[in-house]
């Protein structure tokens, strides 16, 4: 057994920082309470260091063996990747000592609205669900079950609560649950009734003697697309009594799908037809989900933006694609617009745009392109060449002189963050996003301040997703340092922002960019903020920022771009009367005046050292006791790491990490080599 106190926790990534709390639930706070579920509490908590929110269901678990053995079920989901499924954060067992009992904690995504909210918004108004929407959101949850399916996992707690909405038209599955806990028959029994009346109602006829397979899964959709469909004359109290009654009397659904009809629904016909094969009492009986989609998809008039549902469709033949993508640009994006729906269309259109000469392009390109571009991404967004090549050419549009207003004006900043939101789990869409986020932030006259004010918290949960990439936290700081500049990071949020450059820069010292945008993003939160450079001299995990600086500056000492930039820094950090003992304690003097000695060519460098060097000196006279520490380091200087994987760069010039990014900031094919025109560059 576990003892009073004790934990054992797995973490949801096999890269986590090994420096996690003794105690999981510590990093949480916890903000209230949701209804109890069937199988225990769920709690809103906040991540006390990157200030997101989550949800975490705990259940009270029988003994060790009970908790451990549901938890060894649950893991495999972990590595699940789909854009319609959001995984499990973090699973680990905590031991409760007043009722001495170890409970299984399930960290899950946080979202305010389920189909539960739609549902019973609709309910309350008499309304109808809007067709379009339920047809769309509808493909989103059927893909996402036929890939569990696909891969033998079974949802087992199916229900409207458990399908939140990320955004107006796009949800995912959460809360997929194990054999362990769904068959504890003592506990599920008290808790199914007490916790939640609703639950068992939404549940196959066999899962209710704790049989569970893929056709539970489909009655569970059954009863949710019926409730959906009918919640415009039925109230709550008596849906869940025909969802009950159904398993003992199929012959009461002929009486509501006449209803439907009567009233008019939409797509009564598919629905009347579909309905009694996904809600047969014997599960042989019942269709799959693949029979499902084509019921929907295929063979009847749905449409969903989930491309998965698309390739049920022949594809055009190779001949017949090359003939449409044959012609110039404009027939081109005729042939994108009249098969929006064919993937290999919008895939080998977009192809074809990157490869085409200058001369046959007719820049500037025609204003639709871009339309047509971002049309394709969303209807599409699960296609990851699709994603990745959209990417590739939108940043190619960006170096147009043209065409960045016009993007802006097309919502792209919009589409990125919401791409991003809802693709966390797709390593390559998080980089090419926000490589594309990072080239459109260069126009800063143009860019919607208030929109940016969430791209923090939003890059904050890209990198806990991501704790030990290097080419993500790179293509991070990139973004920080933009914006940095523009003003667009709130003071709640410059503590948090502080934490992540200087865990970046930990990361991987051997990266020379993101050393620099980490470092230039560093310096201008510092000048604007002393809670910001108290963070960075804080003794945090072992060390502070100021001796992550010594061994940034002994790793790149020969580098002036780098020296520059850490020396920007020590003078925004030098500015606070409260940091010069931090500086003088850390043995700072000797590094600066060896930048002094070193540079005496560079201006800049000579400057910003006498600056720190006169701070210094003026806090030593004043308080004669702090004296700087003068003993030999026990350790030697850092050696450079074995260099992190790189990745193609498209060079842009940008401004100096002391000014403001303009219209000037274009795309150029030069590289100045210093900080007067750092080097920013991102994947294509």
């Amino acid at each position: 057994m576990l003892g009073a106190g004790s934990v054992r926790w797995l973490p949801a990534r096999g890269n986590r920082s090994p420096r996690a709390p003794r105690e999981p639930m510590e990093k949480y706070q916890v903000l209230y309470e949701l209804n109890p579920g069937a199988l225990g509490v769920n709690l809103v908590v906040e991540e006390m260091e990157t200030k997101v929110k989550r949800v975490i269901k705990q259940v009270e678990c029988l003994d060790d063996h009970d908790a451990n053995k549901a938890l060894q079920e649950l893991m495999p989901l972990l590595k699940l990747q789909h854009a319609h499924i959001s995984v499990y954060q973090e699973l680990f067992i905590t031991w409760n000592s007043e009722i001495s009992s170890p409970f299984l904690c399930l960290v899950m995504e946080f979202n305010k609205v389920t189909f539960q909210e739609v549902i019973t918004d609709k309910r309350e108004a008499k309304e109808i669900i809007d067709a379009e929407w339920l047809q769309n959101v509808l493909g989103q949850v059927l893909d996402a079950l036929e890939y569990l399916h696909h891969l033998d996992i079974i949802h087992r707690n199916l229900k409207p609560s458990n399908i939140i909405l990320v955004s107006s038209d796009c949800c995912k599955l959460q809360d997929l649950s194990s054999n362990a806990l769904m068959t504890n028959k003592a506990k599920w029994n008290i808790r199914a009734e007490e916790g939640d009346p609703f639950h068992k109602s939404w549940m196959a006829p066999e899962a209710l003697s704790f049989s569970f397979s893929q056709k539970s899964d489909i009655w569970s959709l059954g009863c949710i697309v019926l409730d959906m469909t009918s919640c415009s004359f039925m109230d709550g109290t008596e849906a869940m009594h025909l969802r009950k009654s159904l398993r003992e009397s199929p012959g009461s659904l002929k009486r509501i799908l006449k209803t439907m009809e009567e009233k008019q629904i939409p797509d009564s016909e598919t629905f009347r037809n579909l309905l009694p094969l996904m809600l047969q009492l014997n599960p042989s009986d019942r269709i799959t989900i693949k029979d499902v989609v084509h019921i929907t998809f295929v063979s009847g008039s749905f449409k969903s933006s989930c491309i998965s549902l698309t390739l049920y469709r022949q594809m055009l033949p190779v001949s017949i694609t090359d003939m449409l993508l044959a012609g110039n640009v404009a027939s081109i994006l005729e042939a994108m617009q009249n098969f929006s729906s064919w993937p290999e269309v919008q895939l080998r259109a977009m192809k074809r745009f990157l490869k085409m000469p200058a001369d046959q392009l007719g820049l500037p390109w025609p204003p639709e392109l871009v339309e047509v571009v971002l049309t394709t991404m969303e209807l599409h967004d699960r296609v990851l060449d699709i994603q990745l090549c959209a990417c590739s050419l939108l940043l190619h549009l960006l170096g147009q002189e043209s065409v960045s207003e016009e993007l802006q004006n097309a919502g792209l900043l919009d589409h990125i963050l919401e791409h991003l939101h809802s693709s966390l789990q797709s390593r390559d869409v998080c980089v090419s996003g926000l490589g594309l986020l990072w080239a459109l932030l260069l126009d800063a006259v143009i860019v919607n301040k208030g929109t940016l004010e969430e791209v923090p918290d939003l890059i904050s949960q890209v990198l806990a997703t991501y704790p030990a990439d290097a080419e993500m936290a790179e293509a991070s700081c990139a973004v920080f340092w933009l914006l940095s500049l523009l003003g667009c990071i709130k003071e709640q949020q410059f503590e948090q922002v502080v934490a992540l450059l200087l865990q970046s820069v930990r990361l991987c010292q051997d990266r020379v960019l993101l050393v620099n945008s980490a470092y230039r993003g560093l310096a201008r939160l510092v000048k604007v903020s002393e809670l910001a450079a108290f963070k960075v001299v804080v003794q945090e995990e072992g060390s502070s920022g100021l001796s992550l600086i010594k061994e940034t500056y002994q790793l790149h000492r020969d580098d002036p771009e780098v020296v520059e930039n850490v020396g920007m820094l020590l003078v925004h950090l030098a500015s606070y009367e409260e940091i010069l003992p931090e500086l003088v304690s850390s043995g700072m003097k000797a590094l600066v005046q060896e930048i002094k000695e070193r540079f005496t060519s560079s201006q800049e460098l000579v400057s910003s050292a006498e600056k720190v060097l006169l701070r210094l000196e003026a806090a030593t006279s004043l308080s004669p006791d702090a004296g700087e520490k003068t003993d030999t380091p026990q350790t030697p200087p850092p050696q450079a790491p074995a260099p992190c994987p790189s990745f193609p760069w498209a060079t842009v010039s940008l401004g100096s990490g002391e000014g403001s990014p303009g219209p000037s900031m274009r795309t150029s094919h030069s590289s100045q080599g210093t900080n007067k025109e750092a080097e920013g560059q991102f994947p294509l």
